[in-house]
């Protein structure tokens, strides 16, 4: 019977995973693992976050060598290290033999995702790219409108923005050293914005044109898209437009989609939402009141422990539709 106890709790996490990268996100990573029960939980880093490390939780072994934290053989990897660096990691943890859940976006540029794919799907191994907004119940909401025949019609066209002050984001760090802000690194609106792209797809499904234009001044002085604007037609018949900027304050984040029989606008920051109806109806809603975002980490995690255990079919968002985000948030160029 203990044997049994045993296997039924191995299977329900794994016993040993690696986060590559310590900055906040890696640092969320880490938190959630813990409070998930998965008994070691390492790092690899290279010591260059600029998040102070009092007062985090900390890793049970921390390595300065990728090839030294696979050899102690994590069962997955979670990958949250710099955009530029997300495909060789990848690649590696793969080959060591790790299931891998990506932070997007998947890379900053479309090298090497050919041969990645080709390696998971040699080795049997699930990889996964983190988009969170999947898994946040106002998005979910609007997705049950537009599949379910009769809600609100068809939809036409989304607006879609999320607009940030990247000095004021990270407020321990000067701005100008961080990966949003470097395009080696793989900064930019665009790319930084990229769940945006990510649910407008999930939404209204896959892209027939995209275009795009990215700012040519830089009011904060770095060389990346300070503001980006894109457009796309989706295979559905949709059209969306996007705004995606991390020189403008203060913080917005939001959707309008237009149907057929009404329109919904959705503030994604006080988790408010709206409805207008054709009728003239007017209803509002919220979610409740102790909602964070930071619980879709959270779902994001269990979903994807749920595909290594064959709980699900697949990943929420595979390589397929991470490269076609990605596609799309490199359109605009980088101006």
């Amino acid at each position: 019977m203990k044997d049994n106890e045993e296997c039924r709790a191995s299977q329900i996490r794994p016993g040993h995973v690696l986060i590559c990268g310590l900055g906040s996100i890696g640092r969320r990573h880490l938190r959630h693992l813990r409070a998930m029960g998965v008994p070691r939980v390492d790092a690899f880093r290279t010591g260059t976050a600029t998040l102070p490390d009092e007062g985090q939780p900390p890793p049970d072994h921390v390595y300065k060598d990728l090839g030294a934290a696979l050899d102690a053989a994590p069962q997955v990897v979670v990958i949250s290290n710099p955009t530029s660096l997300h495909i060789a990691t990848a690649r590696a943890a793969i080959c060591a033999g790790c299931h891998v859940l990506v932070e997007k976006p998947l890379s900053n540029n479309l090298e090497g995702i050919d041969a990645l794919k080709a390696e998971v799907e040699a080795s049997g191994r699930v990889l996964a790219i983190g988009c969170n907004l999947r898994f946040h119940p106002m998005l979910q909401m609007v997705r049950r409108w537009i599949q379910i025949p009769g809600t609100l019609g068809r939809p036409r066209h989304a607006r879609i923005h999320f607009h940030a002050f990247l000095p004021a984001w990270h407020p321990w760090e000067d701005y100008r050293t961080s990966y949003a802000a470097r395009r080696d690194l793989g900064g930019g609106a665009a790319l930084t914005h990229i769940h945006e792209i990510d649910y407008a797809l999930w939404l209204f499904g896959p892209a027939d044109i995209a275009m795009g234009l990215a700012a040519k001044d830089h009011p904060l002085g770095t060389d990346v898209d300070e503001y980006t604007g894109l457009l796309i037609r989706h295979a559905s018949g949709v059209t969306s437009s996007l705004s995606l900027s991390i020189c403008t304050g203060p913080p917005s984040r939001g959707f309008e989609i237009a149907f057929d029989e009404g329109t919904v606008r959705g503030d994604l920051i006080s988790n408010r939402w709206t409805v207008f109806r054709a009728d003239g109806l007017i209803q509002e809603g919220s979610l409740e009141p102790d909602f964070n975002i930071d619980l879709t980490y959270r779902l994001q995690l269990e979903r994807f422990f749920e595909t290594i255990e064959g709980k699900v079919p697949g990943p929420e968002v595979g390589i397929a539709e991470g490269s076609a985000a990605l596609r799309i948030a490199l359109c605009p160029g980088r101006a």
